[in-house]
């Protein structure tokens, strides 16, 4: 099928055994809905390993090593097929079969709001720890979701699975820096991320007002979400990398990242952390693929680490309903400014650390 000659080494036996196993895996390939076109890329794969490895090597155990490479999002041989699949080039209903199989690959379709952090962290073992957040097949990602999804909305059960899925990716990408960055703080390896592989399309301009969630009592007292820091003014930052857009990084005051996924994430790490990004801006694709699909989407343990407790007892309102720790619907200007301050730090810890 691949274009391999049978070793002069190898009996009738061992080869038929070698065929067996390939189609074994074909099939398996088929079933997560590859087309032929990447199927024909794990071929490939198998071929370029097998001539490294050499003919008298074990076969069955390349055919294994290499289908599991297929499995793990990020690897040599699953980008090559990923590519081949031209899916968000075609149509819509391509592209959510191309989207179904990736959901498939990671175990994101056992997955839905009612999952644990365990259980949703576990996903980002299928992604490869070496890809960077600015990775391109982030955006080939982002824009096979557009070509499905744009502009009638994430629907169904792959919509959700897509949408649980942006905080696997944060998760993935926040710990990718932080395992592989030197610095004190998480602010500070982000910085040297940044500055190492020459970023060029990040910001730490756009609006973090989502990520500011209190909650102001009748005393006109406001009370944050356990764990806030108050550290430069008590404000969260927004930087994004990946078309300035993509990848979210959610900084609080000293400096660490907030991620919903974190082992340790605190009750202000769930209630304002970072999700990656479909859109490229935020416009209307942004609202339709980021923002519309929260409102019955959300994990929730996430919804949980909304609600404001006094002693061990959720706060109701006069109506009986639950009070939310919520984002203002505009800073006031002292957060604005709080804000600004924040952000002119950390550009100019970028500029002391791309002058070193």
């Amino acid at each position: 099928m691949f274009g391999i000659k049978r070793p002069k080494s190898i009996d009738d036996k061992t080869w038929e055994k070698y065929q067996e196993d390939v189609t074994a895996k074909v099939l398996l390939l088929e079933k997560q809905g590859w087309p032929i076109e990447s199927i024909k890329e794990f071929g490939k794969y198998f071929k370029e390993m097998l001539g490294r490895k050499g003919q008298s090597s074990n076969m069955s155990e390349i055919v294994s090593s290499c289908y599991s490479d297929t499995q793990i999002v990020g690897t040599k041989v699953f980008d090559n097929m990923w590519y081949a699949w031209k899916a968000d080039r075609i149509s819509a209903s391509e592209s959510k079969k191309k989207l179904s199989g990736l959901m498939k690959i990671t175990g994101m379709d056992k997955l839905d709001e009612k999952s644990s952090a365990d259980q949703l962290r576990a996903v980002a073992d299928k992604i490869n720890k070496k890809m960077k957040p600015d990775d391109k097949f982030w955006g080939s990602l982002a824009g096979t979701v557009e070509k499905a999804y744009y502009p009638n909305g994430m629907k169904g059960d792959l919509g959700k699975q897509l949408h649980l899925f942006r905080y696997v990716i944060s998760y993935q990408q926040a710990k990718y820096i932080v395992d592989n960055y030197k610095g004190r703080t998480d602010e500070e390896k982000l910085i040297n991320y940044i500055v190492k592989e020459k970023i060029w399309n990040w910001t730490a301009d756009e609006s973090a007002r989502l990520h500011q969630k209190l909650y102001t009592n009748s005393q006109n007292t406001i009370i944050y979400p356990n764990g806030h820091s108050n550290a430069n003014g008590g404000v969260n930052l927004k930087v994004v990398t990946n078309t300035r857009f993509r990848s979210e990084f959610i900084i609080i005051g000293d400096g660490k990242f907030l991620a919903l996924l974190d082992k340790d994430a605190t009750q202000d790490a769930k209630a304002n952390c970072s999700s990656f990004n479909y859109a490229r801006r935020n416009d209307f694709v942004h609202k339709v693929l980021d923002v519309y699909p929260t409102s019955n989407n959300e994990p929730k343990f996430r919804d949980e680490s909304k609600v404001v407790m006094c002693n061990g007892e959720k706060i109701k309102d006069q109506k009986g309903n639950k009070v939310l720790y919520e984002s203002p619907s505009e800073l006031n200007q002292e957060t604005k400014e709080l804000v600004k301050k924040h952000r002119k730090q950390f550009i100019e810890r970028f500029k002391d650390a791309k002058n070193k």
